[in-house]
């Protein structure tokens, strides 16, 4: 008899991360009932399940002056903040913070799109018989390039660093790296073993 490994990981990510309209739905998806997940969820203490549809509610604490980011910008990318913060360190300011903020959602894109990339071909054929090129490769191009011009501006290219003279912490360091796009979509993407 074959037997499955269950990506808990994945799943709550997308508990956290408002993709799924209900917990029916998220179940759905990773083939599992919902209660198995709601169970899940509640013994490792993840918090309320926010549907997709649903608007998160105006926060009137403190904290919703402090990190406004919380209610546009998924876990990774609020993650990819707190990295880069760190990596500048020094040579932060929060005259920064918007580029950061762009950065970070344009990563979290770009692993998204990534993700739902990896189960379709670059090139489509449409209804007709005529081949064209699938818009989420023209979107992952479009992120990448955002990407790319935006790490400059950020002084997170070898050329950029030299020439602004910044110097980032350790760039071998092994998981953690301001880079680490394949790990973090192969997370996303995870694997059903049958």
């Amino acid at each position: 008899m074959a037997t499955r490994t269950i990506d808990w990981d994945n799943i709550k990510i997308d508990w956290l991360g408002r993709k799924f309209a209900s917990v029916s739905a998220l179940a759905s998806h990773y083939g599992l009932s919902r209660q198995a997940i709601s169970k899940k969820a509640k013994k490792e203490e993840w918090g309320d399940f926010v549907p997709l549809s649903k608007k998160a509610p105006v926060a009137t604490t403190p904290d919703s002056v402090t990190d406004p980011h919380d209610k546009i910008l998924g876990p990774i990318a609020m993650r990819k903040i707190e990295e880069l913060k760190k990596e500048l360190g020094e040579n932060y300011s929060h005259v920064d913070e918007p580029l950061i903020v762009c950065y970070a959602k344009a990563y979290e894109r770009y692993i998204d799109l990534e993700v739902q990339m990896s189960t379709q071909n670059v090139v489509s054929t449409s209804t007709k018989g005529g081949k064209y090129l699938n818009p989420l490769f023209n979107a992952i191009q479009m992120t990448q390039k955002t990407l790319v011009t935006i790490g400059g501006q950020l002084g997170l290219s070898i050329y950029s660093r030299k020439k602004m003279g910044i110097k980032l912490g350790e760039e071998t360091e092994k998981g953690g790296g301001l880079f680490d796009f394949a790990d973090d979509i192969n997370k996303l993407v995870g694997t059903v073993n049958a």
